[in-house]
């Protein structure tokens, strides 16, 4: 575990403070075993020298010699995120790589490394923070601590805008040789795309003639054509005209044929009537006669009777 997280664990001050500082430690350590490349053995010379050439306004602010403000700071300075001159090298390109590469890798590299300075300000001022909290003086440190983070930024700021600038020179310079790369590639490809262009103009032209040649044949053909669809259609409406005639002359047929069953029906009728009546008639005469038949008889068997009964009494 490094010596300054053993040293906050040991914190006697307010347990709030202490905490905060404990995990803006813990978090800058984790950044440094993620950022920093291997170091050899004797990479920690060039550490101290990095550390050592910050400004001596932060220097003297957060303790790297072991005091703020002339007097013994309570927890030492951090030595977790050393400024290595190698770990710009470590990023860069492998040689006979592509240029446009090596330079963005480049560009990362410096910008992680001014990340890497920035996130050391900031740590380095939180540090001097809490210790100004155990001296007298604590606004004065405090002001003395500000004023050296701002001093660090400002160096920072102008590293990144320089940096800044060279990216977009870079960028203006890669899409000029684009443009450029573009432009040649029209200029060569010119040629085939006049000739593509050309071809494509006489394919039009032949359409557009072989269009008027058969727009001409068809106005040629056209009369005859007019011609023979007249005839059908004149031959269409004479069928049709024949039919509707002889459908007409049925109809007129059927009305008559109708009419005459009517004719032949009723005449049926009235004889069927007539026949009725006579064959009532003959009945009722038949019955007339039968009836006078009857009576006949029947006086004739009276007077028999009388008769036969007169002789009786006569011979009695």
């Amino acid at each position: 575990m490094p010596q300054n997280v053993m040293s906050i664990l040991l914190c006697r001050a307010p347990q709030a403070i202490c905490a905060l500082l404990l995990s803006v430690t813990l978090a800058d350590y984790a950044l440094a075993q993620d950022v920093m490349p291997a170091q050899s053995p004797g990479s920690s010379s060039s550490a101290s020298a990095a550390v050592a050439a910050s400004s001596p306004a932060s220097r003297a602010a957060i303790g790297i010699d072991g005091t703020v403000g002339g007097r013994t700071a309570t927890i030492p300075s951090s030595p977790l995120l050393p400024l290595d001159a190698g770990a710009a090298s470590a990023s860069a390109p492998h040689a006979g790589s592509d240029v446009a590469t090596g330079q963005s890798a480049e560009f990362a590299a410096r910008q992680a490394k001014l990340d890497r300075r920035t996130a050391e300000t900031q740590y380095r001022y939180e540090v001097a923070q809490h210790n100004c909290y155990s001296h007298y003086f604590v606004n004065h440190c405090l002001g003395t601590a500000r004023d050296a983070m701002r001093a660090d930024k400002s160096a920072i700021r102008v590293d990144q805008l320089a940096l800044d600038e060279e990216q977009r020179a870079v960028h203006a310079q890669q899409r000029d040789e684009n443009t450029a790369v573009r432009m040649a590639q029209d200029a060569a490809a010119a040629p085939q795309h006049a000739a593509n262009e050309q071809a494509n103009q006489a394919a039009y032209e032949e359409k557009q003639r072989q269009h008027q040649l058969d727009a001409a044949s068809r106005g040629a053909a056209a009369p005859a054509k007019e011609a023979a669809n007249q005839a059908q259609y004149d031959k269409k409406q004479a069928d049709f005209q024949a039919k509707l005639d002889q459908a007409h002359s049925n109809a007129a047929r059927d009305a008559a044929q109708r009419a005459q069953n009517v004719s032949k029906f009723d005449e049926k009728q009235r004889a069927a009537a007539e026949h009725q009546e006579t064959v009532k008639q003959r009945q009722a005469k038949a019955a007339s006669a039968a009836a006078a038949s009857q009576a006949t008889a029947a006086k004739a068997a009276s007077v028999t009777a009388a008769k036969s009964g007169a002789a009786s009494a006569a011979g009695k």
